[in-house]
């Protein structure tokens, strides 16, 4: 398990104000910026992801975790088992990953499974630059 990559898009990016990457990823390794295709939404002060091959890019950061602790954690954070029950928030499943430099990489990523219906779509992709 260390060494697994995790793509992060909201409150575990670097910036973000609610100081979750310093609590979560403060160990884990920047890699590089990077995309997937989906849909973004605010749901409160979080964002949530819909994964859609056929949708936008979503912005976000990829990480190297240093331990499975540090995954396990993680999935404590998000509220969700691996692998997900019906009604969590999430699931953490593994995706493909395009990075800034042009790579592609395998990585975790905490994928919405609730409803939009109702969500503000934040249009830019980017949680931290709406």
């Amino acid at each position: 398990m260390p060494g697994e990559m995790i793509f992060v898009y909201g409150t575990l990016r670097r910036g973000c104000s609610t100081g979750a990457h310093q609590t979560y990823l403060a160990d884990a390794e920047f890699i590089d910026t990077a995309t997937i295709n989906g849909t973004l939404f605010r749901v409160s002060y979080y964002p949530a992801l819909v994964l859609d091959a056929q949708a936008g890019k979503v912005m976000g950061e990829i990480y190297r975790l240093a331990s499975a602790e540090q995954l396990a954690r993680l999935d404590a954070y998000e509220e969700c088992t691996y692998p997900a029950l019906p009604e969590q928030e999430y699931q953490r499943i593994k995706i493909d990953v395009i990075t800034h430099s042009g790579n592609v990489v395998s990585a975790w990523v905490y994928a919405y499974q609730r409803a939009s219906d109702g969500l503000a779509v934040i249009d830019s992709g980017d949680f931290l630059n709406p």
